[in-house]
């Protein structure tokens, strides 16, 4: 507990801009992509059971696609394999209800912009309707300027690329900022890119795996950083 609170303590010190994913961080969203990525590709006959979601979370669609068809059936999805399971999981996740921001998530952003931190987002989603309620329900406080999806990039988390893009427009240094991230692969991707990273554990997996992956500090939710701002 005291090398926790050592290293909340100095998480924001020197630092002017905060990068944070997106599901699992500001949205309780996690278990709807599990459970409709399982279920996309069980409808093709293929098993993919909703843990190794969240250990392969942050990769782009069609990534998680190949590399799910590689470990089944030793070869690559063809685009239109690619398109019909996407379309598919789409069409699933269509039908759940809004996913629920963590009101952890608001108020620590809130805290964020009052002291002046720059605040983006960078996501492996590319679909418009969780972008588009992104902008709503944080309105105020994130901009479309300064989001990078996974139509941004040619390779996706846990390459360095998205946080590496976010720093380059930005125009912030590695470590003047500090990235939010929930997912093993994400804490992958923050860290080649240099940046110290906390991971906030809203999923299924033990903290082992953030730690394994590189996080500097391991949170259960994001309300413990907001005691730097009292």
């Amino acid at each position: 507990m005291v090398d926790k609170i050592s290293s909340l303590n100095k998480t924001f010190h020197n630092k002017k801009g905060v990068f944070f994913d997106m599901d699992g961080v500001l949205y309780d969203s996690m278990g709807y992509h599990a459970e409709a990525w399982s279920s996309a590709f069980s409808h093709f006959g293929i098993d993919f059971p909703p843990v190794m979601v969240y250990h392969n979370e942050g990769r782009t669609a069609s990534a998680t696609i190949n590399l799910v068809f590689q470990e089944n059936v030793q070869r690559n999805a063809t685009d239109v394999e690619v398109e019909q399971i996407y379309s598919r999981k789409t069409e699933i996740i269509s039908e759940y209800p809004d996913a629920i921001p963590f009101k952890s998530a608001k108020s620590l952003m809130e805290n964020l912009k009052k002291q002046g931190f720059a605040i983006w987002v960078v996501t492996g989603s590319s679909q418009d309707k969780f972008l588009e309620a992104l902008l709503r329900d944080f309105k105020g406080l994130i901009s479309s300027d300064r989001i990078i999806t996974g139509k941004d990039v040619t390779h996706g988390k846990p390459h360095p690329e998205p946080y590496l893009r976010a720093l380059d427009k930005s125009g912030l240094k590695a470590d003047q900022v500090v990235v939010i991230e929930n997912a093993p692969l994400g804490i992958q991707s923050a860290k080649a890119a240099g940046i110290y990273t906390v991971a906030v554990n809203t999923g299924i997996l033990d903290d082992h795996f953030l730690w394994e992956a590189g996080a500097d500090v391991v949170i259960d939710d994001l309300k413990d950083l907001e005691l730097e701002f009292n």
